[in-house]
């Protein structure tokens, strides 16, 4: 049987909405502060060899990073928390498949 779930799995299980709009609304604010303390041209420096990666766009990749995580982690704990509360669902998942004998020709 699987072992039990913790409370950050009932946490994350029970409250996915609203930790997932909160994510959102801060990345939504997060992005505005950006836009609105960049400067309209930023200048580069010569001294820069490697081509400068927008600062919305560096953003937005530890954003994604973010929402990787935290969808991976609900999912894992409302697999957890499921297969914890339901026996069923949690023995069905550890079986192997049945497997048919090879038939022979006639």
């Amino acid at each position: 049987m699987a072992p039990p779930p913790t409370a950050v799995d009932h946490f994350f299980a029970r409250y996915q909405n609203p930790i997932l709009m909160g994510a959102f609304a801060t990345q939504v604010g997060h992005y505005q502060y950006i836009r609105r303390t960049s400067p309209a041209f930023e200048t580069v420096s010569s001294t820069v060899k490697a081509p400068a990666i927008p600062r919305t766009l560096r953003a937005g990749l530890g954003w994604a990073v973010v929402f990787i995580g935290l969808l991976t982690e609900i999912t894992l704990a409302k697999k957890a928390v499921r297969d914890y509360s339901d026996p069923v669902v949690a023995l069905a998942s550890q079986r192997k498949q049945w497997r048919r004998p090879a038939q022979e020709g006639l």
